[in-house]
């Protein structure tokens, strides 16, 4: 049933009280309000309600948050069943996808100063009667807003599936650095307050039509403020392919070789990160065809750029430049571009040369591990294929940081 403006009054005239913790950075922001009249499945929320003995309606509150520290936007829900006399009889909230009875110690409604009063969980908001029921859920809690802090990107429930279709990997990505960049570790006090009837009240019908509009303005919002790497720029041989297992026809042309472990996982991960991969390698293109087509690593470079279609050899600045180019990026971007190579002269002299960050790959003794001059000194450093995704993740909260405040040192 939509409520009519009495309902939406008699909403905000015994809508709960809501305790966070101290340093909660995300407070909800607006309310869909449903009045049932009769049991029945929730219309905001894939759960049942049935009705408390005595209870004549449920006030059903969907509460709205910009975000969960684990993903963009938040449901979650409080159910006030009431008599006829619209008094309380029972309170159930949502946590975790479930509903709850909220009940303390005693088997009592959590009242406090004459209001119901419910705990929100730290960066998560799932509801509890007290805070001592958020005790044991603790180290979960600061697992979420720590360590796995942005972990869900963008949520996109069934409700929302076709209305936030177009929504890409990348926009994904924006949102995960935005939230790992706001971890924290939650305070163990709750004394932050916030009377829910202050916030904006609405029938769920119109907040259910607000929310897609909504999370895209949000993404818009963090896409223009949140910079992300642009391109991605693999060598091949001796960081993806072993080029110790490489084996050769009459022609010279490569046929067989195998990856250095963990490198078609490591693609794989970018790709669905959204990251935009080039191939940049010195060889010949029907080698590379054969031996990246062979392992399903070629689908997921966006370009490929190898010495023998361009006339010339890494570490010429022209090898990169037209990997930038294949992806409409410039010399400009160079900063925001990775070079990513075993070769000290030859993938992190030519990415310095042009201020490509350079990450060097030691994982094979096939050539020297001492930089000639200082262009071969890599800006970072990693052994394995594994260790880029997390690398990439790192260097992009670095500038975010930076963005943030631009006198910190981008490294």
């Amino acid at each position: 049933m939509l409520p009519d403006q009495n309902a939406l009054a008699l909403a905000r005239r015994l809508a709960p009280m809501l305790r966070f913790a101290d340093n909660e950075p995300f407070l909800p922001t607006r309310v869909g309000v449903t009045l049932l009249q009769q049991p029945g499945r929730s219309p905001s929320a894939p759960l049942h309600i049935d009705f408390a003995p005595g209870a004549t309606r449920v006030i059903e509150y969907a509460i709205w948050w910009d975000w969960d520290i684990q993903h963009l936007y938040e449901l979650e829900h409080i159910w006030l069943h009431i008599d006829a006399d619209e008094a309380v009889v029972r309170v159930e909230a949502s946590a975790h996808g479930g509903k709850f009875p909220m009940i303390d110690a005693n088997g009592d409604l959590p009242i406090f100063g004459g209001r119901i009063s419910l705990v929100s969980a730290p960066g998560k908001h799932a509801f509890t009667a007290t805070v001592a029921d958020q005790v044991p859920h603790s180290e979960g809690f600061r697992l979420a807003c720590q360590e796995l802090a942005g972990r869900s990107g963008i949520l996109v429930s069934d409700m929302f599936t076709e209305a936030l279709e177009g929504l890409t990997a990348e926009d994904h990505r924006a949102v995960k650095r935005h939230l790992q960049l706001r971890a924290f570790l939650p305070a163990s006090d709750f004394n932050q307050h916030l009377d829910l009837a202050a916030l904006d009240f609405c029938p769920w019908s119109d907040l259910a039509d607000w929310i897609p509009g909504r999370v895209r303005a949000v993404v818009a919002d963090v896409r223009e403020k949140q910079p992300l790497l642009k391109a991605v720029l693999l060598d091949s041989g001796d960081t993806l392919v072993n080029e110790a297992s490489e084996i050769f026809d009459a022609e010279g042309y490569v046929v067989e070789a195998g990856l250095i472990p963990g490198a078609l996982e490591m693609v794989q991960s970018l790709a669905r990160e959204g990251y935009r991969i080039v191939l940049v390698a010195d060889g010949r293109v029907r080698s590379f065809a054969t031996v990246l087509g062979s392992h399903g690593i070629a689908p997921h470079f966006h370009a490929q750029v190898i010495s023998e279609t361009e006339g010339c050899e890494k570490p010429d600045r022209r090898m990169f430049q037209k990997a930038m180019a294949s992806l409409g990026l410039s010399d400009g971007d160079a900063q925001s571009t990775v070079m990513v190579g075993n070769h000290l002269e030859r993938d992190i002299g030519g990415a310095n040369q042009l201020g490509i960050i350079s990450i060097w790959q030691s994982w094979s003794t096939k050539r020297s591990h001492i930089p000639a001059n200082s262009h071969e000194v890599p800006r970072y450093t990693i052994r394995t294929p594994g260790e880029l995704p997390a690398l990439l993740q790192e260097i992009e909260q670095q500038m975010g940081r930076f963005s943030q405040n631009p006198s910190i040192a981008s490294g």
